[in-house]
């Protein structure tokens, strides 16, 4: 009976032992993220501006495009970008979605509208406004030096969606890196890891916005923009996200 008492009294100990040291993590995290939300606007700024149009120019592999992005978070986006192939428009309004190439336009399928959903959900991450949600689960990762930076990197993780992984500046808070894994509708499916890396942030309407963005699929360049315009407001007009 003492031995199993004994036993008891040490799983306990170890019990205590762990949810304190997961305690401490997660306050530490939780002193991250507010400084980084300070950094990027402040929590009210964040919160109040969840609509955006991001114009951009950039080159996708070789391809040079034009593109604007009317995000409003956290259900709808639509994604317009033209190139010397013509012009190509994403919708994603809720639970519906919507593809136009050229003068065609579908309904996209189970699996293209799931990763926009998983992309439009890492939007909403490197927001950071959402992450005082206690859906989103923050633990610690190894840091590293980003482009040269010195970072403090911690995974996010929500049920139903892949983790993603945010890399702030230890200097000034700034997020560098986002990091998760992609199926790119445009390889067939394939899975990557994408990493998203930000730099040359400005001021625009009171929020600190990235002007600079490279995007690598498995560590290879894929994607490089460069934003030419930023608004940020509290709503976007419904018809924006009607089917294009």
């Amino acid at each position: 009976m003492r031995k199993i008492a004994g036993a008891i009294g040490v799983v306990s100990v170890f019990a205590v032992i762990i949810f304190s040291v997961r305690g401490n993590e997660e306050a530490k995290l939780r002193e991250v993220l507010a400084r980084a939300i300070k950094a990027h606007g402040g929590a009210e700024n964040l919160e109040k501006m969840k609509a955006r149009i991001i114009k951009s120019k950039g080159k996708l592999i070789e391809l040079e495009y034009t593109a604007q992005a009317s995000i409003q978070m956290p259900k709808r986006s639509n994604i317009t970008a033209e190139s010397k192939f013509g012009k190509f428009v994403q919708v994603i309004n809720d639970d519906k979605a919507w593809i136009k190439l050229g003068e065609l336009s579908r309904e996209c399928t189970e699996q293209e509208m799931a990763e926009m959903k998983e992309q439009l959900n890492a939007t909403c991450i490197a927001n950071l406004s959402v992450l005082a949600d206690k859906e989103y689960k923050l633990s610690p990762l190894a840091d590293e030096a980003v482009e040269g930076r010195p970072a403090i990197g911690m995974r996010v993780e929500r049920k139903g969606f892949r983790d993603v992984c945010l890399y702030f500046d230890k200097e000034n808070s700034l997020l560098l890196k986002m990091q998760s894994r992609i199926r790119d509708p445009l390889r067939g499916g394939l899975e990557f890891t994408a990493e998203t890396l930000y730099g040359d942030y400005r001021e625009v309407d009171g929020l600190m916005i990235a002007f600079k963005s490279t995007i690598k699929y498995d560590g290879k360049v894929y994607n490089e923009a460069e934003v030419t315009e930023a608004k940020a407001a509290d709503k976007l007009d419904e018809s924006v996200f009607d089917k294009p």
